[in-house]
């Protein structure tokens, strides 16, 4: 039989008993692996950046640095998953718009911990089996996107082809996107900002940071939303008035 993967973790917290109670929950889970422990982000970043840690626990309110500011400046090729523990509540908007996976409160019951982990588990699998994949392939089918009106996408079984024109919109999280077509999703290991800058500019446009559209697909702006044929999505403010002159000329 083969040995369930082990997934490395770190903790971030300024609180002894924080840390450990933490730490005791990672210890009753078989698939987990604690790798170390700080009390201070800056601490941390020797760690992180050797490239092996696949899940942060962070405590948001610390004395040097706050969590989220700590992630959002954390500045490596593998972003680990991460996941906040705090005792404020306020801050869940903040954490989850740079795209913390769960946000827990203290004082976190060992029952929410683990809901928190499988979670957190299914999407360290997902990427792991688009990775292999990905690496598995021919390189026949590795050409600049630019130069086709297609994209490739590895998926965990099979290699799809899918036209430039039958994508409705992708949706970026973390290391993979999801392509929404009319009436199917296809999840592809792919960095949303390089699609960004491959796709024609002429037919695609980023509308927020999860978002890119197509723009011949849109058939209504209201608000801070957009229709794309059956489906409603979120347009930033910021990218708003870029869309209305796009779709206005188009």
């Amino acid at each position: 039989m083969e040995e369930a993967a082990k997934y490395n973790c770190i903790i971030i917290d300024d609180e002894y008993l924080a840390r450990k109670l933490v730490a005791d929950y990672i210890s009753k889970i078989e698939h987990l692996k604690l790798v170390d422990s700080f009390d201070s982000p800056i601490r941390a970043i020797d760690t992180i950046a050797k490239g092996n840690i696949d899940i942060i626990f962070t405590d948001i309110e610390m004395s040097d640095m706050t969590g989220i500011d700590f992630i959002r400046n954390l500045s490596i090729p593998y972003r680990p998953i991460v996941v906040f523990i705090t005792a404020y509540p306020q801050y869940a908007v903040q954490g989850f718009e740079i795209d913390a996976v769960e946000y827990l409160l203290k004082p976190v019951s060992f029952t929410r911990f683990v809901k928190a982990v499988n979670k957190i588990t299914n999407i360290l699998k997902i990427k792991h089996k688009l990775k292999i994949f990905e690496n598995n392939q021919v390189t026949e089918f590795q050409q600049p996107v630019d130069k086709k009106d297609f994209i490739i996408i590895k998926t965990e079984r099979k290699i799809i082809k899918l036209p430039h024109n039958e994508i409705f919109f992708i949706e970026g999280a973390l290391e993979y996107v999801t392509f929404q077509t009319q009436d199917k999703k296809i999840m592809g290991l792919f960095s949303l900002k390089k699609l960004e800058e491959d796709l024609p500019a002429n037919k695609f446009m980023r509308i927020h940071k999860s978002y890119i559209v197509a723009l011949d697909k849109i058939t209504e702006i209201n608000g801070n939303q957009i229709r794309v044929g059956k489906f409603t999505i979120h347009v930033s403010k910021t990218m708003r008035p870029k869309l209305l002159n796009a779709f206005s000329n188009r």
